[in-house]
C-alpha cells in the first residue's frame, strides 16, 4: 500500500491509508518457503488504484535472505474496504533453513530491511517505482499505527 500511495503527485492518493493489518493464515510449503493471506483494511479516497506487480527482496544486515511477492490487487474508488492479500514469502539460495523464522517472527522481521520494485496503475497512469533499504520496522509501525 505504501507502495500505491506513491504512485502520484495527486493529493487523493496521498490519503491512502492502510488501517489494519491482521494475519488471516501462513502455510509453509516445505522448509523453502510459504504463503500468507492478509486481510487488509483500506480507506481510499481516491480513485482506483491498481499493484499490478509488487516484488521484494527481504536482508538481514546486508545479506539476501529471500524475496517476497504480492498477487495484483485493486482498491475500489472513493471508499473504505477490506482486502484479502495472499503474499508468496522464499528463502534465497545458500541461506540457512533456520532463517525461514525470520519470516513469520516479528521480532526478527522488524530487524530487516527490504528492496521492493513495485509496477502499477493509478488514474490510468502506468507507473514503475524501486525502493531500496526500506526498514521493515518502519512499514509495520506504519501499519501497526504505533512503535514496535
Amino acid at each position: 500500500m505504501l507502495v500505491l500511495v506513491t504512485f502520484t503527485g495527486c493529493k487523493k492518493y496521498t490519503e491512502v491509508k492502510v488501517l489494519s493489518v491482521k494475519v488471516e493464515s501462513v502455510n509453509m510449503k516445505g522448509l523453502r518457503a510459504g504463503e500468507a493471506v492478509l486481510s487488509v483494511r483500506v480507506d481510499n479516497p481516491a480513485g482506483k488504484m491498481t499493484l499490478e506487480e509488487l516484488n521484494g527482496v527481504v536482508k538481514h544486515s546486508g545479506k539476501v535472505l529471500g524475496n517476497i511477492a504480492l498477487d495484483p490487487v485493486t482498491l475500489k474508488p472513493r471508499q473504505t474496504d477490506d482486502y484479502s492479500m495472499n503474499v508468496r514469502f522464499e528463502l534465497d539460495k545458500g541461506v540457512g533453513v533456520m532463517y525461514m523464522l525470520t519470516f513469520t517472527d516479528i521480532r526478527k522481521l522488524k530487524e530487516c530491511t527490504i528492496d521492493l520494485s513495485a509496477r502499477g496503475k493509478a488514474a490510468g497512469v502506468k507507473v514503475k517505482r524501486e525502493y531500496k533499504d526500506i526498514p521493515v520496522k518502519n512499514l509495520l509501525e506504519e501499519y501497526y499505527n504505533e512503535k514496535i
